[in-house]
């Protein structure tokens, strides 16, 4: 939440168009993403009760298969919002449509390219929550906030708005990576 207030104060600097045009793209975002979300529960209580059983290969299967499954919805929903998903501004503004329409349509492909990170965030991060490592994930939301921060930053020093699109995927690409290098870790050294 923090990396995200700091987002929208870099992205005032750009006016209210782009800050709407933001605003709105990110309503599209949260619309296709709650398929991750999804799959991350799901992962939590697979893991929980996999790991409370004692089956490790059923973990790794579990993982393999909730990756393979978020990839594929990753690169299907990516495609939508990057092809259509300007379209559904109209759902969320009425002034400046054209204008704002625009700023839109950047900000979802930059996030549309960008969802197999957000796979790994949420099934990753999930997972090891449920296998019973809760401090290990946490350190990952780090990463997720100094990704986005330091992208916001960089972007409203440059007064570049695709910067500012690109600062969840970095955090996405940031905490994912670390998340997934820890699963690595927990399989091979502590279940």
């Amino acid at each position: 939440a923090i990396g995200t207030i700091v987002l929208q104060a870099c992205l005032n600097t750009l006016g209210s168009v782009a800050a709407a045009g933001f605003a709105a793209a990110s309503k599209i975002e949260q619309v296709v993403s709650q398929a991750y979300v999804a799959l991350g529960t799901t992962m939590a209580t697979y893991c929980a009760q996999n790991t409370g059983a004692g089956e490790k290969e059923r973990l790794r299967k579990g993982f393999r298969s909730a990756t393979w499954i978020g990839i594929i919805y990753a690169v299907l929903s990516g495609l939508l919002i990057i092809l259509a998903g300007k379209y559904l501004t109209v759902l969320f503004v009425s002034e400046n449509l054209n204008e704002i329409t625009g700023y839109v349509d950047t900000y979802l492909k930059c996030v549309g390219i960008s969802f197999i990170p957000l796979v790994f965030v949420n099934v990753y991060r999930n997972g090891i929550q449920g296998m019973g490592f809760g401090l290990l994930p946490m350190t990952a939301g780090v990463a997720e906030l100094i990704g986005r921060s330091v992208m916001a930053l960089i972007a409203a020093w440059f007064g570049s708005y695709v910067g500012m699109c690109f600062a969840a995927p970095l955090a996405w690409v940031l905490a994912g990576g670390l998340l997934f290098v820890m699963y690595l870790y927990i399989m091979k050294k502590r279940i």
